[in-house]
Parts: C-alpha cells; structure tokens; sequence
C-alpha cells in the first residue's frame, strides 16, 4: 500500500505543467487530488484525467492577488 492511499493532496498550479505532473503522481500513489490553477477549464481537464486513474478529484480556479502597498 502507498503512504499517500486515502490521502487527499491540494496542488496549486496544477492545469499544466509541472503542477500537472504533481497531481497525476499523487494520484497514482493513490491519493484524491485537489487541482487548483487560474482557470477551471485548465483545472478540469486535469481533474479529468486524475479520475480516470480511479481517483476523485475537483478541478477549480483560483487567483490570489496581492494589493500594492
């Protein structure tokens, strides 16, 4: 059994890239994935592709601004 079985992982960044890497090895290690990037349909489509490893997984968007000081 993997360490991450039954676990649940949030990766930031995850619509592409090297964030998408993250979510689909957390997944088949076994772990349920939160994927989070800037837009949802970037999200979505890798949470798409981490059920059809068996897992769950949400796809949702999600920018963090930072006000000028």
């Amino acid at each position: 059994m993997s360490q991450l079985a039954n676990q649940v992982a949030v990766v930031t960044g995850a619509g592409r890239g090297i964030g998408r890497a993250i979510a689909l090895k957390f997944a088949a290690e076994g772990a349920d994935v939160f994927c989070i990037s800037r837009t949802a349909e970037n999200s979505e489509k890798v949470a798409q592709e981490v059920r059809a490893t068996g897992r769950k997984a949400w796809g949702l968007a999600w920018m963090l601004l930072m006000a000028r000081q």
